[in-house]
């Protein structure tokens, strides 16, 4: 297929992500990716013949475009320590982030639990996340907005681990947790490891700015 078979590996790799987000990664058949897709099974099975690889491709695929985004979110131009640490952390917050990325990534971690290829993509995720929290705190404790206790990966350590809890509770749909009160409770413990109370005068700021237009539409 060449070149011309990228646009149909593509359908394959997104129909398999609808799947999987809507009814879990069990029991996935090539027929139903290929009806979902557009597709015949024959070319399903061209771009993937063995079900193992097609699972790992998907897994590649969103963690790629999860780190894009949170890359991107990290280098927001002209951005200081406290509003960049809030970008990251909202690029992996529904409803700021992709809610179909944020549940297929938790999905196809759970096939870390048996496959050491998964797993090393799990880990891999996990460096890159690490990496872009420490970066900003790193950057915030040079330009004296921040002071850590411990070294920038360490916290970076611990607020990423707030985080992915708090998010696998959100989309869990834990009724506890909505996306406001993630961030606050991100935010307020953020502000005290960096010793940076404005942490949470800005998260603040944020969650009032999301909600203006949801009012203004229910008000239209």
């Amino acid at each position: 297929m060449g070149r011309s078979g990228a646009p149909s590996r593509r359908r394959v790799l997104d129909a398999v992500g609808r799947i999987v987000t809507a009814s879990g990664i069990e029991g996935i058949r090539v027929r139903e990716i290929a009806a979902e897709a557009g597709l015949s099974p024959g070319a399903v099975l061209y771009h993937f013949p063995v079900h193992g690889e097609l699972l790992y491709a998907v897994h590649v695929d969103t963690v790629r475009r999860y780190v894009e985004g949170r890359t991107a979110a990290a280098e927001t131009p002209g951005a200081d320590p406290v509003q960049r640490l809030l970008a990251v952390l909202c690029a992996g917050v529904p409803p700021w982030a992709n809610e179909h990325v944020i549940r297929l990534l938790y999905e196809m971690h759970g096939l870390a639990r048996r496959s050491d290829r998964h797993a090393e993509l799990l880990t891999e995720l996990w460096r890159d996340e690490r990496r872009l929290y420490a970066d900003v705190i790193r950057t915030g404790v040079e330009a004296g907005v921040f002071e850590t206790a411990g070294a920038p990966e360490e916290v970076a350590a611990g607020l990423l681990a707030l985080e992915d809890g708090l998010v696998l509770h959100l989309v869990s749909h834990n009724r506890e947790l909505g996306s406001d009160r993630v961030v606050a409770i991100y935010a307020g413990i953020a502000a005290q490891q960096l010793n940076c109370p404005r942490i949470v005068d800005a998260a603040r700021r944020l969650r009032v700015e999301r909600s203006a237009p949801e009012a203004g539409a229910a008000e239209s």
